[in-house]
């Protein structure tokens, strides 16, 4: 039997988004305004398939509840691009919400709200992506929503 490639960055399935669809309307995420926000259950989702599908350790660094601040740091930025570019760095930066996996759940979640708010991510060099995200404090806000819009 071949092994499966693991990929650092995956996009969540349709599969797998259909089965977290089934549940509560917005047990994973709400619309406030006309956009989309993923829930905590949703983060914590995210993170579980990134350390069964990549390895790592579970756990805390500083609690689900970080989460909550970001959301409302992200609610009140404007633009869809610059939501993301906001919930990107906050997602990754210190305090972190978990021990490990931070950097590949940020990107996930980002990617699918960016899908979710009817964008999409131009970049599919995972090279390219893993140099970015983990250099992302380099960028300024604008500079990783123009990333997050064009890819480059």
């Amino acid at each position: 039997m071949p092994k499966k490639e693991k990929h650092p960055f995956k996009k969540i399935s349709e599969a797998e988004w259909e089965k977290l669809e089934k549940e509560a309307k917005n047990l994973f995420g709400q619309i406030e305004n006309g956009v989309w926000y993923p829930s905590n259950r949703f983060l914590e989702e995210v993170h579980k398939m990134v350390i069964e599908e990549m390895g790592g350790y579970t756990g805390y660094e500083a609690g689900i509840e970080l989460f909550d601040v970001i959301l409302e740091k992200v609610k009140g930025t404007k633009g869809i691009h610059m939501k993301a570019s906001v919930l990107l760095r906050n997602l990754i930066t210190s305090p972190r919400i978990y021990g490990d996996g931070n950097h590949r759940t940020a990107f996930i979640t980002v990617v699918t709200f960016l899908e979710k708010n009817g964008k999409t991510f131009p970049n599919k060099n995972v090279q390219e992506i893993s140099k970015f995200i983990k250099g992302i404090m380099k960028y300024d806000y604008e500079e990783i929503a123009e990333w997050l819009k064009n890819g480059c």
